[in-house]
């Protein structure tokens, strides 16, 4: 029997005994329980996020101002730096095949092949060492 079925059944025998104030702490302590609960799986929830975010980490490699995510020898990507490094979440670039450059869809930072420049949206040019 679970901690929840027995706390449900005490409920239930000190309702019909006329027990008010026990059967109203039982009622709080339930009501406290669910709440640790859903903590509980929330936190259980982030833990999984987190490790998520610390695998792709490990398997990160930049080339051209781009990030590539390596799994047993094959490269998946590009991912925009900007995102990855800001909010952990690896956004496809796109390619546009007129001038070589990869643009991120969502904070629309553009990145150029080999020449080492990264335009923000705003217009401003960042020159790389690369």
């Amino acid at each position: 029997m679970s901690l929840y079925d027995g706390l449900k059944d005490a409920a239930s025998i000190l309702k019909e005994a006329g027990k008010i104030e026990e059967y109203r702490q039982i009622l709080e302590a339930q009501e406290k329980m669910l709440e640790m609960s859903k903590k509980i799986e929330d936190l259980e929830e982030d833990n999984k996020e987190l490790r998520k975010q610390q695998e792709i980490k490990g398997k990160l490699i930049v080339e051209n101002n781009m990030y590539y995510i390596e799994e047993n020898g094959i490269k998946n990507g590009p991912f925009c730096t900007s995102c990855l490094d800001s909010e952990q979440k690896p956004i496809r670039l796109h390619f546009h095949q007129d001038s070589g450059s990869a643009s991120c869809p969502k904070c629309k930072i553009t990145a150029h092949r080999g020449r080492g420049t990264i335009i923000h949206p705003r217009g401003t040019r960042y020159n790389l060492a690369i």
